[in-house]
């Protein structure tokens, strides 16, 4: 009898997981123009002092343009100031042979995309080259000021914000939104004898036009995620001979990762993934509660799957999937050859002192020509309060308390220009009334258990939480009042990666 019913289960099943599933969307477009609540009327007084006209935008990288876009089609007098003489942001300038961490469909906008032809892992000019373009699709250049770097931002007493610029400039506006992103200031640790180097001391994001300091030197690179990867590979390809020196080794996860005939992403990064990992910080989630035994089996062939072939100097050891909740994984695959190889050094430990020769490590002094530090960036939240793990907000947006005021484009995800844009279109949802934001109180209470949580279950806490996009992008889903599942049928729901274009409904404007 066992034998009959399992094929008439499994073909049950099947059909269940297949079938379309109806949208429950409301007719009513999310984005179109609808009236604005007056003030009078609107639900969010505790947040705005008026209803805004005039919004200033700090940081015109691709949060920036993302934000000008949002709010500008909704009927906003949108102005973006940006320090960089031209657009892109990060991507303006950046390291030798820089480019994104993740294949471009990832870094797609539901409205607008790479072109099919561009390399999978694309380089700084290929992305300036999107953002640029994105910017003309949408008539956003007249909004930029270029060359305009913000020296202080200060809150009127009539809550309007007054910004300061270096050029001594003054500019109002009714409502804020600073979009610097989280690589807005390079950061070098303060090590002792660091002046005392004979040699040359970049930041990663500075090591440009490095051939003449690279071909015949000894080249030390600092740092163990995605820019210290790529610098040293640099570096290496252009003469120099090369130590790669990491405090931490994170989890490598190169783009062409295959298991069983499929693309990684499909077991690393779908909702199926997310159900064998830690809750966010507001949900629940039996799997991971009551089936340990399946969680931790199944990180371990993922892990094991990103083992392969890998240097045992670069295994990790760290659990992969508490490590994936604020980490994307470097992606080069190069330095695992390199090192194999014996072309590459590398050494794991603590960097204690600079001398004029080169760097001591684990008590061994490291000659050096160059010293590059690939340690990230310190985040300039231009004076507003910030504890060390960052700004803690209510939907990594709105800081309670501060009103006319929003941060957009801080949280890092694998799909950071899609979380983006449906934060801002949240955001432009709030403005106009049709999210009704809780008691400031409530936002408190809501940001504190979120910090309590998060800084319980991930090793190295931050206030940007989640590189897993699935349950921020559904909270602002549902605060809006727009379906949460965005896929065709429960099969694509469950074990199909996140794609852009399946919000474009949510964030396609129209009259």
């Amino acid at each position: 009898g066992f034998a009959v019913c399992l094929p008439v289960v499994g073909a049950a099943s099947g059909y269940y997981m297949l079938k379309p599933l109806e949208c429950r969307e409301s007719e009513s477009h999310p984005y179109q123009l609808l009236p604005k609540a007056s003030y009078s009327d609107h639900p969010n007084k505790h947040y705005l002092t008026k209803i805004p006209e005039s919004v200033g935008v700090v940081g015109g990288g691709i949060s920036g343009a993302i934000v000008a876009k949002t709010l500008s089609q909704q009927g906003y007098n949108v102005e973006v100031i940006e320090r960089n003489p031209g657009a892109g942001g990060i991507w303006h300038q950046n390291y030798d042979g820089s480019g994104l961490q993740f294949p471009y469909p990832h870094y797609n906008l539901p409205d607008h995309q790479f072109p099919e032809d561009t390399e999978l892992i694309p380089r700084r000019e290929s992305v300036k080259q999107f953002i640029e373009d994105y910017m003309t699709k949408f008539n956003l250049w007249p909004m930029f000021k270029f060359s305009t770097e913000v020296s202080k931002i200060h809150q009127r007493k009539d809550g309007t914000w007054e910004v300061s610029t270096k050029s001594g400039q003054k500019k109002q506006y009714d409502f804020l939104v600073v979009t610097n992103g989280p690589y807005n200031k390079p950061y070098i640790p303060e090590i002792e004898g660091l002046s005392s180097f004979k040699g040359k001391v970049f930041h990663s994001s500075e090591f440009i036009n490095i051939k003449e300091h690279c071909e015949g030197k000894k080249v030390v690179v600092v740092g163990s995620g995605k820019s210290a990867m790529d610098v040293v590979t640099q570096a290496y390809k252009n003469g120099a001979e090369c130590t790669l020196v990491m405090r931490k080794v994170h989890w490598l996860v190169p783009p062409g990762k295959t298991f069983l005939g499929l693309p990684l992403f499909y077991f690393n990064s779908n909702r199926f993934a997310g159900l064998l990992m830690h809750p966010y910080y507001n949900t629940s989630n039996a799997v991971f509660e009551y089936m340990q035994p399946l969680v931790k089996g199944y990180w371990k062939v993922i892990e094991w799957v990103l083992n392969q072939d890998m240097p045992q100097e670069m295994i990790p050891s760290s659990e992969y999937h508490r490590e994936k909740l604020y980490r994307g994984g470097a992606r080069n695959p190069e330095v695992p050859e390199l090192v194999k190889q014996g072309n590459m050094k590398l050494v794991r430990g603590q960097t204690s002192k600079v001398k004029p020769e080169g760097l001591e490590v684990n008590g061994d002094t490291l000659e050096a020509d160059v010293i590059v530090f690939a340690t990230g960036f310190s985040r300039d939240f231009l004076g507003l309060s910030a504890e060390q793990d960052g700004i803690w907000m209510y939907r990594n947006t709105i800081i309670p308390g501060k009103k006319n005021f929003a941060i957009v484009g801080l949280v890092n995800t694998y799909c950071n220009p899609l979380y983006t844009n449906i934060q801002a279109v949240w955001l432009s949802e709030v403005l106009r009334g049709r999210v009704r934001l809780p008691s400031e109180g409530y936002m408190r209470d809501d940001v504190s258990d979120r910090k309590k949580y998060t800084r319980q279950i991930i090793d190295e806490s931050t206030a940007s939480f989640s590189w897993f996009p699935y349950p921020m992008i559904d909270q602002f889903l549902s605060d809006i009042g727009v379906e949460t599942n965005r896929k065709p049928n429960l099969f694509k729901f469950w074990f199909e990666p996140i794609k852009p274009s399946d919000y474009t409904s949510v964030v396609t404007h129209r009259v």
